[in-house]
């Protein structure tokens, strides 16, 4: 074979190299397309599982406060029950309970017409005693206040404070269920009121104790006074019971999208995605927090002070709402852990710098300055120091959820605790994670 023969065959080599080339090159652009936008989706599906995270957890909190607060009679009871030592509230009482027995016993018709009968057979005298009716009635008032003053500050009223409100309560749950009886209702404005009937007898027995001889006049009264009032509870009341059915649903969906956004995220992204949903559970809180603080100020500002004073109002409010800010204050805390951790744990260039950081700290306190073997057991605690971190935290998350009535300290050195342990654990493994030098 010459070699212009041999040539051509060498360029028909080459052509069919290149088109071969070509060929595969072309089939893997269709794949690589595909790839690529297999990726794209599942960043897309963990972004919004991500939101929707935050959202379920938004919504899962106030469920669940309404659930095993509001809705729950031991609980309600529980959180209301120092209210009756609260001065706003009893001055409340004692302002409302007052004006309700006056106007019960018209005192200065009564005294002036045991005025005018006495005075019959002594016209003289009428004209000095004619402006005692008004005085006598003033006197009446001002032993009244007294005696429901002196009646708020004993235990027998403490006793009587949580029987009305464990009634009012079931106001509550009847306007959740779309019942409205009891001693304790719910009219068509959302006041939610008590019944003073027993509060008002009290009252008559130590004023007859004490020698008012009136008070023996005052009727059975079966008023009532308003805790708090607004329109929207009315309107509420479906959401409420919708809420109440739901809470556990929206807990249980929270997780699991929670646990979604992870796992359809690509491998290399999942613990970037693991700090975004802990950001997104503290953000949820946060704004929760924000909704919280409006929501007080708007029904402070809308409550009549005719119908509800506005300390009496304050502190009924806040009181009822100290679980719900506890609460996400926790899921704040909880939230912020996780992406804390996630954060500590990745590959960025501060938590790099940070774990270096860490290290040389480890380094200078365990004496090693970045040499010296390490021991049989900072070898197996190297090995399976993820899992005894996770562990660590989830032990963290558990006790804020079962710590009965945790409030924000405990939660914040929750945080700390579980911080300075996953710290140890980092420093005593870390001869095992040095590599040594060789002699």
């Amino acid at each position: 074979m010459n070699t212009q023969d041999e040539e051509i065959l060498r360029l028909r080599a080459q052509v069919a190299r290149l088109q071969e080339e070509q060929d595969s090159g072309q089939d893997a652009e269709p794949a690589k397309r595909k790839g690529s936008a297999a990726l794209v989706a599942r960043w897309t599906a963990a972004v919004v599982l991500i939101v929707l995270t935050g959202v379920l957890v938004l919504s899962a909190v106030p469920a669940m406060y309404l659930r095993a607060q509001l809705l729950d009679t031991e609980r309600y009871v529980e959180t209301v029950a120092p209210l009756a030592a609260d001065p706003a509230i009893q001055s409340e009482i004692a302002d409302k309970v007052t004006n309700q027995v006056t106007a019960a016993v018209d005192v200065e018709g009564i005294t002036r017409d045991a005025l005018a009968e006495l005075t019959q057979s002594t016209p003289r005298v009428a004209p000095v005693l004619a402006g005692l009716a008004p005085a006598i009635a003033n006197q009446f008032e001002s032993l009244v206040h007294t005696a429901v003053t002196n009646f708020v500050a004993t235990p027998q009223f403490h006793d009587l404070w949580i029987q009305v409100n464990r009634a009012a309560h079931q106001g509550l749950v009847n306007l959740a269920e779309g019942k409205n009886d009891g001693i304790a209702r719910i009219d068509d404005s959302g006041a939610v009121t008590i019944s003073t009937k027993e509060i008002i007898s009290r009252v008559k027995e130590r004023l007859i104790e004490q020698g008012v001889g009136i008070a023996a006049r005052i009727p059975e009264v079966d008023s009532h006074i308003t805790l708090f009032q607004s329109p929207e509870l009315v309107r509420a009341a479906q959401a409420i019971n919708v809420l109440d059915r739901l809470a556990p649903w929206l807990v249980g969906l929270s997780i699991v999208a929670a646990l979604g956004a992870i796992a359809v995220t690509p491998r290399g992204g999942r613990r970037r995605t693991t700090i975004w949903v802990g950001l997104s559970i503290a953000i949820a809180m946060a704004l929760l927090a924000l909704a919280l603080a409006i929501g007080r100020g708007v029904y402070l500002n809308a409550v009549p002070p005719e119908v509800v004073s506005a300390a009496a109002a304050q502190s009924l409010i806040d009181t009822l709402i100290v679980p719900l800010k506890t609460t996400l204050r926790l899921v704040f805390v909880v939230g912020l852990l996780v992406a804390i951790v996630a954060f500590i744990g990745g590959q960025s260039r501060a938590a790099k710098q940070l774990r270096q950081g860490v290290a040389k700290a480890g380094d200078f306190l365990s004496g090693k300055l970045g040499g010296g073997p390490a021991k049989p057991w900072q070898l197996a605690l190297a090995r399976f120091r993820r899992i005894l971190e996770a562990s660590i935290l989830g032990i963290a998350v558990l006790v804020l959820i079962f710590w009965e009535d945790p409030t924000a300290a405990v939660a914040i050195w929750t945080a700390i605790i579980a911080g300075l342990l996953i710290l140890l654990v980092e420093l005593l493994c870390r001869p095992a994670n040095v590599p040594q030098e060789s002699p």
